[in-house]
Protein backbone atom coordinates (compact mmCIF):
# COMPACT_ATOMS: atom_id res chain seq x y z
CA UNK A 1 0.00 0.00 0.00
CA UNK A 2 3.01 2.28 0.04
CA UNK A 3 3.39 2.18 -3.94
CA UNK A 4 2.18 5.37 -5.25
CA UNK A 5 -0.13 3.87 -8.01
CA UNK A 6 -1.73 2.08 -5.57
CA UNK A 7 -2.82 4.90 -3.17
CA UNK A 8 -3.60 7.27 -6.27
CA UNK A 9 -4.83 4.83 -9.03
CA UNK A 10 -5.46 1.37 -7.28
CA UNK A 11 -7.36 0.65 -10.54
CA UNK A 12 -4.63 0.56 -12.98
CA UNK A 13 -3.47 -2.83 -11.24
CA UNK A 14 -5.84 -5.70 -12.70
CA UNK A 15 -8.27 -6.56 -9.78
CA UNK A 16 -6.84 -10.30 -9.45
CA UNK A 17 -3.60 -9.02 -8.37
CA UNK A 18 -5.61 -6.47 -5.70
CA UNK A 19 -7.39 -9.17 -4.47
CA UNK A 20 -4.25 -11.00 -3.76
CA UNK A 21 -2.03 -8.14 -2.21
CA UNK A 22 -5.56 -8.11 0.15
CA UNK A 23 -5.26 -11.78 1.20
CA UNK A 24 -1.45 -11.28 1.43
CA UNK A 25 -1.64 -8.19 4.07
CA UNK A 26 -4.58 -9.60 5.77
CA UNK A 27 -2.65 -13.14 6.29
CA UNK A 28 0.13 -11.48 7.23
CA UNK A 29 -1.79 -9.74 10.18
CA UNK A 30 -3.42 -12.23 11.36
CA UNK A 31 -0.25 -14.49 11.57
CA UNK A 32 1.17 -11.52 13.62
CA UNK A 33 -2.00 -11.69 15.96
CA UNK A 34 -2.89 -15.60 16.30
CA UNK A 35 0.04 -17.20 15.10
CA UNK A 36 0.45 -20.50 12.68
CA UNK A 37 -1.34 -23.83 13.17
CA UNK A 38 1.54 -25.31 14.75
CA UNK A 39 1.37 -22.37 17.79
CA UNK A 40 -1.15 -22.35 20.52
CA UNK A 41 -2.08 -18.98 21.08
CA UNK A 42 -4.79 -17.73 23.32
CA UNK A 43 -8.41 -18.10 21.33
CA UNK A 44 -11.22 -16.04 22.26
CA UNK A 45 -14.09 -18.37 23.71
CA UNK A 46 -17.46 -18.27 22.31
CA UNK A 47 -20.34 -20.19 23.61
CA UNK A 48 -23.23 -20.21 21.04
CA UNK A 49 -26.74 -21.71 21.22
CA UNK A 50 -27.65 -22.48 17.19
CA UNK A 51 -31.29 -21.30 18.23
CA UNK A 52 -29.88 -17.48 19.22
CA UNK A 53 -27.15 -17.14 16.98
CA UNK A 54 -27.68 -12.99 16.57
CA UNK A 55 -28.07 -12.31 20.08
CA UNK A 56 -25.33 -14.78 21.15
CA UNK A 57 -22.96 -13.41 19.06
CA UNK A 58 -23.60 -9.90 20.40
CA UNK A 59 -23.68 -11.06 23.78
CA UNK A 60 -20.61 -13.06 23.41
CA UNK A 61 -18.96 -10.37 21.87
CA UNK A 62 -19.63 -7.04 23.41
CA UNK A 63 -17.09 -6.64 25.84
CA UNK A 64 -14.34 -7.83 23.43
CA UNK A 65 -11.66 -5.10 23.15
CA UNK A 66 -10.56 -3.64 19.35
CA UNK A 67 -7.46 -5.75 19.08
CA UNK A 68 -9.42 -8.72 20.65
CA UNK A 69 -11.58 -8.91 17.35
CA UNK A 70 -8.39 -9.68 15.27
CA UNK A 71 -7.85 -13.13 17.33
CA UNK A 72 -9.16 -16.53 16.93
CA UNK A 73 -12.37 -17.02 17.66
CA UNK A 74 -12.76 -20.33 19.43
CA UNK A 75 -16.21 -21.62 19.16
CA UNK A 76 -18.61 -23.94 21.02
CA UNK A 77 -22.34 -24.36 19.87
CA UNK A 78 -24.86 -25.32 22.54
CA UNK A 79 -27.87 -27.70 22.05
CA UNK A 80 -31.23 -27.17 22.68
CA UNK A 81 -31.11 -29.53 26.08
CA UNK A 82 -27.65 -27.26 26.84
CA UNK A 83 -25.34 -29.22 26.44
CA UNK A 84 -22.16 -28.26 24.52
CA UNK A 85 -21.96 -30.50 21.18
CA UNK A 86 -19.24 -32.95 20.28
CA UNK A 87 -16.41 -30.98 18.34
CA UNK A 88 -13.43 -29.09 19.45
CA UNK A 89 -12.91 -26.17 17.32
CA UNK A 90 -10.14 -25.95 14.93
CA UNK A 91 -11.70 -23.43 12.66
CA UNK A 92 -14.37 -25.33 11.50
CA UNK A 93 -16.97 -24.40 14.08
CA UNK A 94 -15.64 -20.76 13.80
CA UNK A 95 -16.72 -20.56 10.18
CA UNK A 96 -20.02 -22.37 10.28
CA UNK A 97 -20.94 -20.23 13.19
CA UNK A 98 -19.83 -16.52 11.47
CA UNK A 99 -21.62 -17.59 8.12
CA UNK A 100 -24.81 -18.44 9.65
CA UNK A 101 -24.46 -15.12 11.68
CA UNK A 102 -24.57 -13.35 8.64
CA UNK A 103 -27.33 -15.17 7.22
CA UNK A 104 -29.66 -14.41 9.85
CA UNK A 105 -28.13 -10.91 10.50
CA UNK A 106 -28.57 -9.56 7.24
CA UNK A 107 -31.64 -11.17 6.87
CA UNK A 108 -34.14 -8.44 6.05
CA UNK A 109 -36.52 -10.01 8.45
CA UNK A 110 -34.63 -8.84 11.14
CA UNK A 111 -35.70 -5.27 9.87
CA UNK A 112 -32.55 -3.90 10.07
CA UNK A 113 -31.46 -4.47 6.13
CA UNK A 114 -34.21 -3.96 3.04
CA UNK A 115 -33.38 -5.03 -0.27
CA UNK A 116 -33.54 -2.90 -3.84
CA UNK A 117 -36.14 -3.08 -6.06
CA UNK A 118 -36.26 -6.71 -7.16
CA UNK A 119 -37.46 -5.68 -11.06
CA UNK A 120 -33.76 -4.06 -11.57
CA UNK A 121 -31.65 -6.59 -11.21
CA UNK A 122 -30.65 -9.09 -8.28
CA UNK A 123 -32.36 -7.41 -4.83
CA UNK A 124 -29.24 -6.36 -3.08
CA UNK A 125 -29.45 -4.88 0.14
CA UNK A 126 -28.87 -1.60 2.29
CA UNK A 127 -30.11 -0.29 6.21
CA UNK A 128 -33.61 0.04 6.72
CA UNK A 129 -34.65 4.00 7.25
CA UNK A 130 -36.81 2.55 9.85
CA UNK A 131 -34.43 0.20 11.68
CA UNK A 132 -34.71 2.79 14.63
CA UNK A 133 -38.21 2.57 15.18
CA UNK A 134 -38.18 -1.40 14.96
CA UNK A 135 -35.04 -1.73 17.26
CA UNK A 136 -34.81 1.58 19.55
CA UNK A 137 -32.32 4.94 18.65
CA UNK A 138 -29.95 3.82 20.75
CA UNK A 139 -30.04 0.04 20.15
CA UNK A 140 -29.90 0.00 16.34
CA UNK A 141 -27.03 1.83 15.86
CA UNK A 142 -25.10 -0.94 18.40
CA UNK A 143 -27.14 -3.25 15.97
CA UNK A 144 -25.26 -1.63 13.15
CA UNK A 145 -21.92 -1.85 14.52
CA UNK A 146 -21.56 -4.82 15.69
CA UNK A 147 -23.12 -6.03 12.03
CA UNK A 148 -20.17 -4.28 10.83
CA UNK A 149 -17.69 -6.21 13.14
CA UNK A 150 -19.09 -9.13 11.72
CA UNK A 151 -18.18 -8.35 8.21
CA UNK A 152 -15.03 -7.41 8.85
CA UNK A 153 -14.44 -10.30 11.26
CA UNK A 154 -15.33 -12.36 7.92
CA UNK A 155 -13.11 -9.96 5.84
CA UNK A 156 -10.32 -10.51 7.94
CA UNK A 157 -10.55 -14.70 7.95
CA UNK A 158 -11.24 -14.64 4.74
CA UNK A 159 -14.86 -16.12 4.52
CA UNK A 160 -16.68 -15.37 1.55
CA UNK A 161 -20.18 -14.31 2.74
CA UNK A 162 -24.16 -15.06 1.32
CA UNK A 163 -25.40 -11.08 1.38
CA UNK A 164 -25.09 -8.63 -2.09
CA UNK A 165 -25.11 -5.07 -0.97
CA UNK A 166 -26.82 -2.10 -2.80
CA UNK A 167 -23.85 0.29 -4.59
CA UNK A 168 -24.91 3.36 -2.22
CA UNK A 169 -23.90 1.30 0.68
CA UNK A 170 -21.13 -0.08 -0.22
CA UNK A 171 -19.47 3.55 -1.32
CA UNK A 172 -20.14 3.84 2.34
CA UNK A 173 -18.12 0.92 3.38
CA UNK A 174 -15.50 2.60 1.08
CA UNK A 175 -15.64 5.95 3.10
CA UNK A 176 -16.66 7.70 0.54
CA UNK A 177 -19.78 8.56 -0.96
CA UNK A 178 -19.82 9.21 -4.56
CA UNK A 179 -22.81 11.77 -5.07
CA UNK A 180 -22.26 11.30 -8.83
CA UNK A 181 -24.30 8.29 -8.50
CA UNK A 182 -27.21 9.23 -7.03
CA UNK A 183 -29.51 8.93 -9.60
CA UNK A 184 -28.14 5.55 -10.49
CA UNK A 185 -28.88 4.48 -6.79
CA UNK A 186 -31.82 5.45 -6.13
CA UNK A 187 -33.09 4.04 -9.87
CA UNK A 188 -32.33 0.26 -8.41
CA UNK A 189 -33.31 0.96 -4.51
CA UNK A 190 -37.02 2.51 -5.73
CA UNK A 191 -37.63 2.48 -9.38
CA UNK A 192 -40.61 4.36 -8.95
CA UNK A 193 -39.71 7.24 -7.62
CA UNK A 194 -36.85 7.52 -10.16
CA UNK A 195 -39.59 7.84 -12.91
CA UNK A 196 -41.46 9.90 -10.87
CA UNK A 197 -38.28 12.38 -10.97
CA UNK A 198 -37.44 11.80 -14.56
CA UNK A 199 -40.81 13.10 -15.18
CA UNK A 200 -40.40 15.88 -13.24
CA UNK A 201 -37.04 16.70 -14.93
CA UNK A 202 -38.32 16.48 -18.15
CA UNK A 203 -41.38 18.12 -17.68
CA UNK A 204 -42.38 20.49 -20.25
CA UNK A 205 -45.19 22.66 -18.59
CA UNK A 206 -45.15 24.70 -15.30
CA UNK A 207 -43.50 22.67 -12.72
CA UNK A 208 -45.78 24.68 -10.17
CA UNK A 209 -48.70 22.63 -11.44
CA UNK A 210 -47.52 19.67 -9.84
CA UNK A 211 -47.91 21.21 -6.24
CA UNK A 212 -44.52 20.18 -5.30
CA UNK A 213 -42.46 22.05 -2.18
CA UNK A 214 -39.06 20.67 -0.86
CA UNK A 215 -40.42 17.92 1.19
CA UNK A 216 -41.06 14.36 0.98
CA UNK A 217 -43.47 11.90 2.98
CA UNK A 218 -41.82 8.73 5.12
CA UNK A 219 -44.09 5.85 5.74
CA UNK A 220 -42.67 4.39 9.46
CA UNK A 221 -44.76 1.32 9.91
CA UNK A 222 -47.91 2.92 8.96
CA UNK A 223 -47.50 6.04 9.88
CA UNK A 224 -46.61 8.87 7.20
CA UNK A 225 -44.67 11.89 8.13
CA UNK A 226 -43.87 14.93 6.05
CA UNK A 227 -40.01 15.89 6.02
CA UNK A 228 -38.12 19.00 4.98
CA UNK A 229 -35.42 18.13 2.67
CA UNK A 230 -33.48 21.11 4.44
CA UNK A 231 -35.01 23.70 7.12
CA UNK A 232 -37.57 25.53 5.71
CA UNK A 233 -37.95 23.43 2.84
CA UNK A 234 -41.56 22.34 3.18
CA UNK A 235 -42.30 26.03 2.73
CA UNK A 236 -39.99 26.17 -1.10
CA UNK A 237 -42.22 25.67 -3.88
CA UNK A 238 -40.69 23.41 -6.83
CA UNK A 239 -40.56 25.50 -10.07
CA UNK A 240 -39.18 25.33 -13.33
CA UNK A 241 -35.86 27.48 -11.69
CA UNK A 242 -35.37 24.71 -8.89
CA UNK A 243 -37.04 21.73 -10.28
CA UNK A 244 -33.11 20.21 -10.88
CA UNK A 245 -32.42 20.49 -7.72
CA UNK A 246 -35.10 18.85 -6.20
CA UNK A 247 -34.83 16.00 -8.01
CA UNK A 248 -31.15 15.79 -6.64
CA UNK A 249 -31.96 16.75 -3.10
CA UNK A 250 -34.82 13.63 -3.36
CA UNK A 251 -32.28 11.20 -4.34
CA UNK A 252 -29.22 12.70 -1.80
CA UNK A 253 -32.54 11.65 0.84
CA UNK A 254 -32.91 8.16 -0.18
CA UNK A 255 -29.42 7.26 -1.03
CA UNK A 256 -27.48 8.52 1.65
CA UNK A 257 -29.43 11.02 4.33
CA UNK A 258 -32.28 8.57 5.27
CA UNK A 259 -29.62 5.67 5.72
CA UNK A 260 -26.37 7.73 6.98
CA UNK A 261 -26.66 7.12 10.97
CA UNK A 262 -26.82 3.50 10.10
CA UNK A 263 -24.07 3.57 7.84
CA UNK A 264 -21.61 5.54 9.70
CA UNK A 265 -22.28 3.15 12.51
CA UNK A 266 -21.46 0.21 10.47
CA UNK A 267 -18.65 1.36 9.26
CA UNK A 268 -17.20 2.31 12.95
CA UNK A 269 -17.41 -1.37 13.70
CA UNK A 270 -16.55 -2.05 10.30
CA UNK A 271 -13.20 -0.65 10.92
CA UNK A 272 -12.82 -1.57 14.13
CA UNK A 273 -11.15 -4.82 11.93
CA UNK A 274 -10.49 -4.11 8.66
CA UNK A 275 -7.75 -1.28 8.23
CA UNK A 276 -10.16 1.36 5.77
CA UNK A 277 -7.05 1.69 3.89
CA UNK A 278 -7.29 -2.18 2.58
CA UNK A 279 -10.77 -1.46 1.38
CA UNK A 280 -10.02 1.78 -1.34
CA UNK A 281 -8.23 -0.60 -3.03
CA UNK A 282 -11.44 -1.68 -4.44
CA UNK A 283 -14.33 0.29 -6.31
CA UNK A 284 -18.15 -0.58 -5.30
CA UNK A 285 -18.58 -3.54 -7.35
CA UNK A 286 -15.12 -5.19 -6.68
CA UNK A 287 -15.54 -4.68 -2.79
CA UNK A 288 -18.94 -6.46 -3.45
CA UNK A 289 -16.40 -9.78 -4.82
CA UNK A 290 -14.37 -9.01 -2.15
CA UNK A 291 -17.53 -9.89 0.78
CA UNK A 292 -19.01 -12.76 -1.14
CA UNK A 293 -17.16 -14.20 -4.00
CA UNK A 294 -17.63 -13.89 -8.24
CA UNK A 295 -19.40 -16.70 -8.64
CA UNK A 296 -22.78 -15.29 -8.66
CA UNK A 297 -23.75 -18.16 -11.10
CA UNK A 298 -23.15 -20.50 -8.61
CA UNK A 299 -19.92 -23.35 -8.18
CA UNK A 300 -17.60 -23.59 -10.75
CA UNK A 301 -17.43 -27.59 -10.83
CA UNK A 302 -14.13 -27.66 -13.43
CA UNK A 303 -11.96 -25.30 -11.14
CA UNK A 304 -13.28 -27.02 -7.81
CA UNK A 305 -11.78 -30.15 -9.55
CA UNK A 306 -8.64 -28.38 -10.71
CA UNK A 307 -7.92 -27.93 -7.46
CA UNK A 308 -8.88 -30.34 -5.24
CA UNK A 309 -7.00 -32.85 -2.76
CA UNK A 310 -7.20 -36.59 -2.17
CA UNK A 311 -6.03 -38.76 0.80
CA UNK A 312 -6.71 -42.15 2.00
CA UNK A 313 -6.17 -43.88 -0.91
CA UNK A 314 -8.22 -41.60 -3.71
CA UNK A 315 -6.62 -40.63 -7.02
CA UNK A 316 -8.20 -37.96 -9.50
CA UNK A 317 -8.92 -41.30 -11.35
CA UNK A 318 -10.45 -43.72 -9.19
CA UNK A 319 -14.19 -45.11 -10.12
CA UNK A 320 -15.62 -43.28 -6.78
CA UNK A 321 -14.21 -39.63 -7.29
CA UNK A 322 -15.29 -39.83 -10.92
CA UNK A 323 -18.64 -41.16 -9.96
CA UNK A 324 -18.39 -38.36 -6.80
CA UNK A 325 -18.00 -35.50 -10.10
CA UNK A 326 -20.87 -36.80 -12.13
CA UNK A 327 -23.38 -36.21 -9.12
CA UNK A 328 -21.92 -32.71 -8.44
CA UNK A 329 -22.41 -31.96 -11.72
CA UNK A 330 -26.07 -33.18 -11.65
CA UNK A 331 -26.64 -30.77 -8.45
CA UNK A 332 -28.46 -28.10 -8.78
CA UNK A 333 -27.40 -24.10 -8.08
CA UNK A 334 -28.76 -24.22 -4.19
CA UNK A 335 -27.26 -28.50 -4.09
CA UNK A 336 -23.65 -27.60 -4.89
CA UNK A 337 -24.10 -24.52 -2.56
CA UNK A 338 -24.90 -26.81 0.26
CA UNK A 339 -22.47 -28.72 -0.63
CA UNK A 340 -19.54 -26.40 -0.45
CA UNK A 341 -21.42 -25.24 2.42
CA UNK A 342 -21.49 -28.78 4.74
CA UNK A 343 -17.64 -28.85 3.56
CA UNK A 344 -16.05 -25.58 4.31
CA UNK A 345 -19.05 -23.84 6.11
CA UNK A 346 -19.18 -20.88 3.33
CA UNK A 347 -21.97 -21.62 0.09
CA UNK A 348 -19.89 -19.16 -2.46
CA UNK A 349 -16.60 -19.62 -3.64
CA UNK A 350 -13.57 -17.41 -2.69
CA UNK A 351 -13.26 -14.34 -4.73
CA UNK A 352 -9.97 -15.63 -6.32
CA UNK A 353 -11.53 -18.98 -7.62
CA UNK A 354 -10.90 -22.41 -5.62
CA UNK A 355 -7.28 -22.17 -5.89
CA UNK A 356 -7.35 -19.75 -2.62
CA UNK A 357 -9.16 -21.95 -0.74
CA UNK A 358 -6.88 -22.74 2.23
CA UNK A 359 -6.49 -25.72 2.69
CA UNK A 360 -7.56 -27.01 -0.55
CA UNK A 361 -10.69 -28.80 -0.85
CA UNK A 362 -9.98 -32.30 -0.32
CA UNK A 363 -11.83 -36.03 -1.11
CA UNK A 364 -11.16 -38.45 1.67
CA UNK A 365 -11.57 -42.44 1.29
CA UNK A 366 -14.17 -44.29 3.64
CA UNK A 367 -14.05 -47.66 3.03
CA UNK A 368 -17.33 -49.54 3.41
CA UNK A 369 -18.86 -53.28 2.77
CA UNK A 370 -22.41 -51.98 2.81
CA UNK A 371 -24.35 -48.97 1.45
CA UNK A 372 -26.06 -48.29 4.41
CA UNK A 373 -22.88 -48.30 6.80
CA UNK A 374 -22.05 -44.73 7.00
CA UNK A 375 -23.21 -41.15 5.42
CA UNK A 376 -20.49 -38.86 3.59
CA UNK A 377 -18.98 -36.16 6.61
CA UNK A 378 -16.97 -33.73 6.63
CA UNK A 379 -14.09 -31.59 8.79
CA UNK A 380 -14.71 -28.45 7.84
CA UNK A 381 -12.06 -27.39 9.98
CA UNK A 382 -9.62 -28.84 6.79
CA UNK A 383 -12.44 -28.61 4.42
CA UNK A 384 -12.33 -32.28 3.71
CA UNK A 385 -15.33 -34.65 2.58
CA UNK A 386 -14.92 -38.02 3.75
CA UNK A 387 -17.20 -40.13 1.43
CA UNK A 388 -17.84 -43.75 1.30
CA UNK A 389 -17.02 -45.69 -1.05
CA UNK A 390 -21.04 -46.54 -2.43
CA UNK A 391 -21.70 -49.33 -4.82
CA UNK A 392 -22.97 -46.70 -7.63
CA UNK A 393 -23.87 -43.11 -8.56
CA UNK A 394 -27.28 -43.64 -7.52
CA UNK A 395 -27.04 -43.85 -4.08
CA UNK A 396 -24.08 -41.90 -4.25
CA UNK A 397 -25.99 -38.91 -4.92
CA UNK A 398 -28.59 -39.85 -2.73
CA UNK A 399 -26.29 -40.59 0.57
CA UNK A 400 -24.57 -37.39 -0.40
CA UNK A 401 -27.58 -35.20 -0.47
CA UNK A 402 -28.94 -36.36 2.85
CA UNK A 403 -25.61 -35.31 4.40
CA UNK A 404 -25.51 -31.83 3.00
CA UNK A 405 -28.93 -31.39 3.97
CA UNK A 406 -29.16 -32.56 7.39
CA UNK A 407 -27.59 -29.76 9.11
CA UNK A 408 -26.90 -31.96 11.90
CA UNK A 409 -23.23 -30.95 12.42
CA UNK A 410 -20.80 -33.82 13.96
CA UNK A 411 -24.20 -36.03 14.62
CA UNK A 412 -24.32 -38.02 11.42
CA UNK A 413 -24.10 -41.80 11.20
Amino acid sequence: LRTPMLRAMPYAVPLPRRLRLFSKIVSTDRKARQGTPDESRPAVPLRISRQRLLEDGLHATARLHQSQWRMRFSVAFVGVDGNTEDGVDAGGLFKEFWCDLSARAFDPNYALFCATDPGQGEECLYPNPASGAAHGRQQHKALFEFLGKVLGKALYEGLVIQPQFAHFFLSFLRGEYNYLHMLDDLRTKDHQLYKNLMFLKHYKGDARDLALAFSVTEDTFGKGEEVPLFRGGENLEVTDANKHRYVHAVAKHHVHDRVREQAEAFVRGLRQVVDPAWLRLFNEPELQVLVSGSARDGMDVDDLRRHTRYAGGFSPLDPHVLRFWNVVKSLSKGERAALLRFVTSCERPPPLGFASLQPNFCLQRMQILRDGDKLPTASTCFNVLKLPTYSSQKVMRERLLVSINSGAGFHLH
